[in-house]
């Protein structure tokens, strides 16, 4: 339900259970952020490195993204922030990166990441031969472990709530304390209704309190006078608990949906039959090696990931010289081409998720979830400060993006620019240069020239042995 109001200075937070922003030199808000960044940048590079991808990349891509980063965030956290045309604190141009001081938004942080991660890993791509699409799946998913985390720095802020769900009772006066928060334990008795009614804990319900101090108005059905006590939305948590959920699903479901439901290479060959007993032993103690038995994944990995096909890979090769007698143009062309790849890279026919998929699947997932936050937060609070449909529009348009990236990563985009030699969902076999495949599709004559290097290499070959047979 979309409701519109504005938190302003109209609330004081309750504290309980000694919840507050910092505990001497420890700010809460900043250890939320800094663990957050801690647990995605860890996760990638175990992504990384079950991958083979190289770890300096990633380390190397840490040093520009995070400090663009957090500029982003707090360009966009402090602009308007204190209304249409005045900025937090009434920063300037310059003071609106200063991410060292409070206000900041998630959504400038992630597309200020992404366009300065974009520019860096085209860089790494080429020089490393890896997709894109494959540097996105690492890393970008991985945002939401951070975000997840750093939602609770906004709990002990006391920020990040919804609209005011309900009115337990009402004071004329109230004291605050040196954090600017009023302890619990002096309104308790004012509280007209057990707190276990939304099955949270006490803890969390008592910390996202609020006394109204504001002329009076009505907020989502609810009218507040001055000195009502209400329960604020804990929108914090639902947001945390749903993007974990959603990064659950990216990293550990996405992946292997198609191999959970379509074929198997041990169903088809017994050099990979599954031990589950080897696979429940080796999940827990993955040091332990059976070079007779496979796992779930290491069965996978021969069937699959690094099953190179000779005579698919020959079949390819033949398949690209008969596309250039077909009488058609170079996107038709480059189109079956780049069926003809991605077929012989999997001539089983296997259900895999290509690249790309879980990097666009988090700005769907993330977006979604925002989207219907977005509609119980304030205004002042909002991507978009003091602009609600401009705000949903682009979450919206985010949503859109994701969708729009999760299709054509797994058809369309895949056929228009996969090259032999390339890092994707699985290494793509080699060709003696990896451009050929395109060579061949704009220069009709290629076919012939690597016809006639194929047989110059077999016939250098046999010369080499002759030689050798000759001494």
């Amino acid at each position: 339900m979309n409701i519109d109001w504005t938190q302003n200075n109209n609330f004081v937070g309750v504290m309980a259970n000694g919840v507050k922003d910092n505990y001497g030199f420890i700010h809460v808000y900043a250890l939320t952020m800094t663990l957050g960044m801690i647990a995605a940048v860890l996760f990638s590079l175990y992504k990384f490195w079950k991958r083979g991808m190289p770890l300096n990349s990633l380390l190397m891509s840490v040093i520009f993204i995070i400090p663009i980063s957090l500029m982003g965030a707090s360009f966009f956290g402090k602009l308007n922030a204190d209304g249409p045309g005045v900025n937090a604190g009434g920063a300037n141009f310059w003071g609106l990166f200063a991410f060292w001081n409070a206000g900041m938004a998630i959504h400038g942080g992630v597309y200020a990441g992404l366009i300065t991660g974009v520019i860096f890993f085209s860089f790494a791509g080429r020089k490393n031969k890896i997709s894109m699409f494959s540097f996105i799946d690492a890393i970008v998913p991985n945002i939401l472990l951070g975000q997840a985390i750093g939602r609770w720095g906004n709990f002990f802020n006391h920020e990040v709530m919804g609209a005011p769900i309900h009115k337990y009772g009402s004071l004329t006066s109230w004291t605050t304390g040196s954090e600017g928060l009023v302890d619990y334990n002096t309104i308790a008795e004012h509280i007209d209704k057990p707190l276990n009614w939304l099955h949270l804990p006490d803890w969390m319900l008592q910390n996202t309190m609020a006394i109204y101090k504001g002329s009076g108005e009505k907020i989502g059905g609810i009218d507040l006078s001055y000195g009502d006590i209400v329960q604020l939305s804990p929108i914090f948590f639902y947001e945390s608990m749903a993007l974990m959920g959603a990064w659950i699903i990216i990293t550990f479901i996405i992946p292997n949906i198609g191999k959970w439901i379509g074929k198997k290479p041990w169903n088809n060959s017994k050099e990979f039959a599954i031990s589950w007993d080897y696979t429940f032993k080796h999940f827990f103690m993955p040091w332990t090696k059976d070079e007779s038995k496979n796992t779930w994944t290491q069965a996978w990995e021969k069937g699959f990931v690094k099953n190179v096909d000779a005579k698919a890979k020959k079949k390819y090769l033949e398949d690209i010289a008969n596309i250039q007698k077909l009488p058609t143009n170079k996107f038709v062309k480059r189109w079956k081409s780049g069926k003809a790849l991605i077929k012989a890279n999997n001539p089983n026919g296997y259900v895999v998720t290509k690249s790309g998929m879980e990097g666009f699947a988090y700005f769907f997932c993330w977006n979604i979830v925002r989207y219907f936050l977005e509609l119980s937060r304030p205004d002042d609070h909002l991507f978009i400060m003091f602009d609600k449909p401009l705000s949903l529009g682009l979450i919206m348009g985010s949503v859109i993006f994701g969708l729009i990236g999760m299709i054509i990563t797994q058809i369309g985009v895949p056929e228009l620019t996969r090259k032999t030699g390339y890092m994707y969902e699985k290494d793509y076999f080699k060709i003696s240069d990896s451009s050929q495949t395109h060579k061949i599709i704009d220069n009709p004559k290629a076919s012939k020239n690597i016809k006639n290097e194929i047989i110059n290499k077999k016939e250098q070959k046999a010369k080499e042995k002759l030689t050798k047979l000759e001494k």
